[in-house]
């Protein structure tokens, strides 16, 4: 992909909260964990130096086995978000192993939402991975999904191996950046009225 369509695709989902999000970007000099930002049409990461330090070949898995998903803009949902599309909606073959796959076709909430085939709002996405002890963060890694829209794929920094204190700073940013946004509107929910008043009728007075 060119770079001019890449920031193109950057430039639209910055436009649809791609900023609120958080990034891992390893270069040789430094690994970058921040937000992206545009100034005046030139792109940078507003870096939180959780990762300074650390030197890029550590974080080979992300880029591989470490993909669990991928974000983009789509045209005609219900959702005013990014989306976040599991890996069954992806055009993403990683290459991980048998236990890891296997948590990654198990995990579903209570509402039936599974990460595997999992398509819908990234908020809605990235909580449903938090749930199941993932720690989602975006790669500047171009990727279709199965409807030939293109985004950048999500990774899961668990699968790096990192300290453990180091492990929950990122995962409270993580969480932290979620929670402020994840606020939803009934429609955004995707449940029937009979599902919703099986789920929400205790909290509902009568």
């Amino acid at each position: 992909m060119l770079a001019k369509e890449l920031k193109q695709i950057l430039l639209k989902m910055c436009e649809y909260g791609l900023g609120n999000l958080y990034i891992l970007h390893p270069t040789k000099t430094h690994v970058y964990f921040g937000n992206i930002s545009f100034n005046k049409c030139h792109l940078s990461i507003i870096d939180t130096s959780l990762l300074k330090g650390l030197q890029a070949d550590l974080f080979t898995p992300a880029a591989n086995e470490g993909l669990v998903g991928m974000i983009c803009w789509s045209e005609n949902k219900i959702w005013e978000s990014l989306t976040f599309y599991g890996l069954d909606k992806c055009q993403l073959t990683p290459d991980f192993s048998n236990t890891r796959g296997s948590a990654i076709i198990a995990a579903q909430n209570q509402y039936g939402d599974s990460i595997i085939n999992f398509e819908g709002s990234v908020y809605r996405g990235f909580q449903l991975l938090l749930e199941h002890s993932f720690l989602p963060a975006i790669i500047i890694y171009p990727v279709k999904s199965k409807y030939n829209e293109t985004g950048l794929a999500v990774t899961d920094l668990r699968t790096v191996p990192l300290d453990i204190k180091l492990l929950i700073k990122l995962n409270d940013t993580v969480v932290n950046s979620i929670e402020a946004y994840k606020t939803l509107a009934v429609d955004d929910l995707d449940l029937s009225k009979s599902d919703f008043h099986k789920y929400f009728n205790g909290f509902i007075e009568s």
